[in-house]
């Protein structure tokens, strides 16, 4: 099995889904962004987001929960982010990116893509998937858009507060309650992440976003079985979201890699669950959705498949500088070795 100092490294994995597709970017700065709906909200699903230069695809990557994505290892130049239009509710939209680095220090740029809406939709249509609305006060909508502003200024603390008065100003405001939900996961502070969320389901049991964040906080407490339920309603939700499937794969097989090895037959089971999640992930992303290198590996080991393992952690080092190098250098060659011998 591979090292426990692999399995800590994977965190977050449905929430960081960037697949490198050149080296033309390798360098120290970072582009930031968010995709924005023309009202200023968040997409209610992933976006994909694609970087160029000068013609040549960079990097993509998927929206998060947020609505937010970030681009690593940026070296100066102009580029262009191109946000996938979903054909229903927004077209594909692209804006440029100059990223003016100037000295050898990391340096952090943001440019946010303002979503076009499909033209034979009303612009007031866009994102809305389970036909739930709230005729909110003024006020608390500016505490909410001031909010997002402050976050992504690396304000989280800011941020949380004027979340806070948007829902004392509404105190049925179901963004805000998401939003400061979301906040409170990546703060590492679950408890309070944990009655956000649920505060939000109360207000709209139908949002997928919730379920998604729910099992994320799940995910960061290692209660993968619940987790595993809680991406499966949210796949029941929008059962044409990649990521709800991608989600649940990845729990499926993070509960796998939990039990014990002489639980052969659940162990079993739940990767080949894992293996039809990470299938219809695929479809519905058009094979442009995968799970993170070190979680395949995992799967792919006890899958009896040492080698496509063994790919997927060498695929992880050149894109990373892990503390644990030299570890997953060793079980690399371990899964190597088991691969030549032919053993499962």
């Amino acid at each position: 099995m591979i090292l426990k100092a692999v399995l800590r490294t994977l965190s977050a994995c449905a929430m960081s889904l960037a697949i490198a597709s050149s080296a033309l970017a390798q360098g120290a700065n970072t582009l930031q962004g968010r995709a924005l709906l023309p009202g200023g909200a968040q997409p209610t699903a992933p976006v994909k987001i694609t970087l160029t230069m000068s013609g040549r695809r960079v990097y993509e990557t998927f929206t998060d929960l947020s609505g937010r994505f970030t681009f690593t290892a940026i070296k100066g130049g102009t580029y262009q982010l191109t946000a996938e239009g979903d054909g229903q509710s927004f077209e594909t939209t692209s804006v440029y990116a100059d990223v003016s680095a100037f000295g050898s220090a990391p340096q952090l740029f943001t440019q946010d893509i303002q979503l076009r809406p499909v033209a034979s939709r009303p612009a007031g249509q866009v994102g809305v998937i389970n036909a739930f609305n709230q005729d909110v006060p003024k006020a608390a909508r500016e505490a909410l858009d001031l909010a997002a502003k402050l976050s992504q200024e690396q304000k989280p603390e800011a941020a949380a507060e004027q979340l806070l008065n948007a829902i004392r100003l509404f105190p049925e405001y179901f963004e805000a309650h998401l939003e400061l939900g979301n906040a409170f996961l990546k703060a590492g502070r679950f408890e309070q992440a944990i009655a956000e969320l649920d505060r939000a389901r109360e207000i709209n049991p139908n949002d997928e976003r919730t379920y998604q964040s729910f099992g994320l906080v799940l995910m960061k407490l290692k209660n993968f079985p619940v987790a595993v339920s809680i991406f499966a309603e949210a796949a029941r939700l929008n059962p044409g979201n990649p990521m709800n499937a991608l989600m649940k794969a990845t729990a499926l097989i993070h509960h796998a890699a939990s039990l014990p090895q002489s639980e052969t037959t659940d162990r079993r089971l739940l990767i080949e669950s894992a293996a039809i999640s990470l299938s219809q992930a695929s479809k519905l992303s058009n094979d442009k959705v995968k799970a993170d290198s070190l979680t395949l590996a995992t799967f792919y080991e006890m899958r009896s498949e040492p080698g496509r393992a063994a790919d997927e952690l060498e695929s992880f080092l050149k894109r990373s500088d892990p503390k644990n190098a030299p570890a997953l250098q060793s079980e690399i060659k371990r899964l190597r070795a088991k691969a030549k011998e032919g053993k499962p």
